[in-house]
């Protein structure tokens, strides 16, 4: 279910925000609704990985992959699709990290209880 939150959310929010936008949207999604670690960070590493991977590979499409192998070139990479999976990891790395930075300040905050220790009689 973060999954798809961060997905729905990163995929709407991104046409009016910045970038760096797919950093707060798993850190919030993952301190207000925490799993176990990994599953953080695979929630937040898919949630912004595939709605890039969908995005590029639309632009890609459209656009008969002219400008994605142009900046291909650039980068010195093989072709279009492979900028696409190079970019979709970049932002699902940065998407992974921030969920599991989100799942780690919650449990900062999570309530321990404290043992009280007794007096030797």
């Amino acid at each position: 279910m973060n999954f798809l939150i961060i997905a729905v959310l990163s995929a709407l929010l991104q046409i009016f925000a910045p970038w760096w936008v797919i950093a707060i949207i798993p850190f919030a999604v993952l301190f207000w609704r925490p799993v176990h670690s990994p599953g953080a960070f695979w929630a937040g590493l898919g949630g912004i990985a595939v709605p890039w991977l969908l995005y590029g590979y639309y632009q890609h499409f459209i656009s008969d992959g002219a400008m994605s192998d142009r900046v291909a070139k650039i980068f010195m990479l093989p072709n279009g699709l492979s900028l696409l999976l190079v970019t979709a990891l970049a932002g699902g790395l940065v998407g992974g990290f921030s969920a599991l930075s989100g799942y780690w300040v919650r449990q900062v905050f999570r309530r321990h209880p404290v043992p009280i220790s007794r007096p030797a009689s």
